[in-house]
């Protein structure tokens, strides 16, 4: 990341000489930049952290196993969960969430999402998928009071 996304001032007088910013940055620097620039409404990371860890806790895995590329069955789950936590009650974006805390395709984090959207509380393994994020949603919720106050 480039040193220029935490300077505001430098950044907007960028953004309003496109020009002479590519003179100086490349364009995924400038993006990148933008980027950061766009996300960085609040530090939620304390509370990225919390909803992280209460997945990782739920599901006996390591934050590091819950960060991991390649997931299938419980651990896909898991990581499902953890996106629809992050966007739906902590409302990061999509690019946010995949760029900054998994490190992977956006379009996972929109296919996580989705799952829960969709669900079918008539099918089983939706029924299940629903009861768990409700569970970490509640235990979220319950303690969010607890983690600003540290």
């Amino acid at each position: 990341m480039i040193a220029m996304s935490n300077n505001k001032l430098e950044l907007e007088s960028l953004l309003s000489n496109i020009q002479e910013g590519l003179k100086k940055f490349t364009i995924k620097e400038l993006n990148e930049a933008i980027i950061s620039f766009l996300n960085k409404k609040s530090d939620k990371s304390l509370e990225i952290n919390y909803v992280m860890q209460i997945v990782s806790d739920e599901y006996q895995i390591t934050l590091q196993t819950l960060k991991s590329k390649n997931a299938r069955g419980n651990l896909q789950e898991a990581k499902q969960i953890a996106y629809c936590l992050l966007h739906f009650n902590l409302g990061l974006s999509f690019r946010y969430i995949s760029n900054r805390v998994f490190f992977n395709n956006h379009n996972s984090v929109a296919i996580g999402t989705r799952r829960l959207k969709k669900a079918d509380p008539n099918h089983i393994v939706d029924k299940n998928f629903i009861e768990k994020y409700k569970t970490l949603e509640c235990k979220l919720i319950s303690n969010f009071g607890n983690l600003t106050k540290k």
